[in-house]
């Protein structure tokens, strides 16, 4: 079990991806996506929908009573066939691939940018410098995440002081109409999709509840004050580009270079770990071929489509988290011997999520995330009926 540890000791990577580049980037598309000002009602269930994926995974790690004070590779070793744990082991490594080569194309993007170069070499000298850092080990990289986090705060702050148009608000009030309600919701889904459910591995030795609640609101509230600020760069340019809007700000430009290295390390070592669970490669080689693809991502331009990216991530990592929670909810209670979370109870719901998705059907992954509940809800009610003949 993970010795005891407070909200504070582990807050930093939680304000770290509240206050990444990219959560900028989301409130830019969601107010390029309605053409002007974001509901706010999108942003306030879009943050309840965060806290709960944070909270259900999270509790996983907290201290017994109220979890198991495991991190995320013993909780799933405890509760998945091994073949499931190459699935998610396998998917974990892909988004971490696809984050890397957003965080990677928008700082190479912006150090294009400020060396007048090429993209791909921006993407280059930027990548290849972190791969060695991520390669030496995290003990090697936690003065430089820290630096990150405050060039990421230190941007949004330039941000908002490039302001909105005037007479004209970032946020609108309502909700907007349902179908675009549930897309907007679906986007900050897939935002915390990754970190939700590596949730367990921040919460891993966590006192108690206050602790996770403490947490998640560190994360959750900085992701909509940093989207709200996000909505301006649409609004004065009528594009989602960060670079492109801060093009004439080398004080910007330069922070959004400094702000992606912490998520790209990041990416490099989740990604690694991932790939190490399903291949057996060592560290090294793992992060490198996590770099390889990251890289090579971000020299197509993935940083201009993080909305269907993070519609993508709402629609295949989350659903996994549904009978994750409800299989540690009755084991807690000790009414039954336990049971492995099968493929069933959430496999078949991410497949629908994606087809929907892309079918183009509004807030899919929500539907996904419904189905999940009802395909873990047959497969537990399918247990009960058995046992009892």
């Amino acid at each position: 079990m993970t010795p005891e540890r407070r909200w504070w000791n582990t807050a930093g990577a939680w304000l770290a991806i509240g206050t990444g580049p990219a959560a900028l980037v989301l409130g830019a598309g969601l107010a390029d996506r309605h053409h002007g000002p974001v509901p706010v009602g999108a942003l306030l269930l879009g943050g309840v929908a965060m806290t709960v994926l944070l909270l259900v995974p999270g509790r996983l790690g907290l201290r017994p009573p109220y979890g198991e004070g495991r991190p995320l590779a013993e909780l799933l070793e405890a509760y998945l066939p091994r073949g499931d744990r190459t699935v998610v082991g396998t998917l974990m490594a892909l988004a971490m691939a696809g984050w890397l080569g957003f965080n990677a194309g928008l700082g190479g993007a912006a150090l294009g940018s400020l060396l007048d170069v090429p993209k791909w070499a921006g993407v280059v000298v930027l990548g290849l410098p972190l791969l060695a850092i991520a390669a030496a080990g995290q003990h090697r990289w936690n003065a430089l995440a820290l630096v990150t986090t405050a060039a990421a705060l230190a941007l949004i702050v330039v941000i908002a002081t490039h302001g909105s148009p005037a007479g004209e608000g970032p946020l609108d009030a309502g909700f907007g109409t349902s179908s675009s309600l549930l897309t907007d919701v679906a986007v900050f889904v897939g935002y915390v999709a990754v970190f939700g459910l590596r949730a367990p591995d921040f919460t891993a030795g966590l006192r108690g509840r206050g602790d996770l609640w403490a947490c998640t609101a560190i994360l959750v509230l900085p992701t909509l004050v940093a989207a709200t600020a996000g909505t301006m760069i649409a609004l004065r340019s009528d594009s989602a580009d960060l670079v492109a809007h801060l093009r004439t700000s080398d004080l910007g430009t330069a922070l959004v270079v400094v702000a992606v290295a912490a998520p790209c390390l990041t990416s490099f070592h989740s990604g690694g770990l991932a790939l190490r669970s399903v291949t057996g490669l060592r560290e090294v080689p793992a992060a490198a071929v996590i770099g390889v693809a990251g890289l090579a991502v971000a020299t197509t331009g993935f940083e201009n489509a993080l909305l269907p990216w993070l519609t993508v991530l709402a629609a295949v990592l989350p659903p996994l988290v549904v009978p994750l929670g409800w299989e540690a909810r009755v084991r807690r209670r000790q009414r039954r011997p336990p049971r492995p979370v099968s493929a069933a109870m959430w496999l078949p719901a991410a497949a629908l999520g994606v087809a929907l998705t892309i079918a183009g059907v509004p807030g899919a992954p929500l539907a996904g995330l419904a189905a999940a509940v009802a395909c873990t809800a047959g497969t537990h009610g399918y247990h009960r009926f058995r046992s009892r003949r």
